[in-house]
């Protein structure tokens, strides 16, 4: 009598196991989707990296020469003052064009103001993009750690069940 209670809580035992190891199977599967979610998320979010680290480029030699333009600028003033110093004569008309002069620098060094500015408003995109990028496949790291702890469980609990059947 006894030995017929211990034949079924073994049969009941090995009943539960196939149920066990579905619920890992899924558990599994769920841990291997979201590893794949959370590494496409760091792709895009690397794609978006790269974009606006070519987009600070872009603006940054924008910003070079909006400089040079300035540099330009501020020497043809220079030379339209001294200009204006050795022609007594013409000195009015020397200096309103030293006066244009200025004002265009000015303007360029204007320019070149808000190049840098949008150089620097793009770098800040980029280093959030590659922080995104970094969590992202931080997730994906974790995502898979959690899968494997699945699957080992999974095999633990597949030779319990060899071992229970075999007895």
């Amino acid at each position: 009598m006894a030995q017929d209670t211990m034949s079924d809580a073994k049969r009941g035992d090995v009943q539960d196991i196939p149920r066990d190891i579905d619920m890992l199977r899924l558990g599994v599967e769920e841990a291997r989707q979201e590893a794949q979610s959370a590494r496409q998320y760091a792709q895009q979010a690397q794609h978006l990296a790269r974009q606006a680290q070519n987009q600070t480029r872009q603006v940054q030699h924008q910003a070079q020469i909006a400089q040079h333009e300035a540099n330009q600028a501020n020497q043809q003033a220079q030379q339209a003052r001294q200009q204006a110093i050795q022609a007594g004569n013409q000195a009015q008309q020397a200096q309103g064009e030293a006066d244009r002069a200025q004002n265009q620098a000015q303007q360029a060094q204007g320019e070149a103001n808000q190049s840098n500015q949008r150089a620097q408003s793009a770098q800040d995109q980029a280093d959030q993009a590659s922080q995104l990028a970094q969590q992202a496949e931080d997730q994906a790291s974790r995502s898979q750690d959690r899968a494997m702890q699945w699957e080992m469980q999974l095999n633990n609990l597949r030779q319990q069940a060899r071992q229970i059947q075999s007895r």
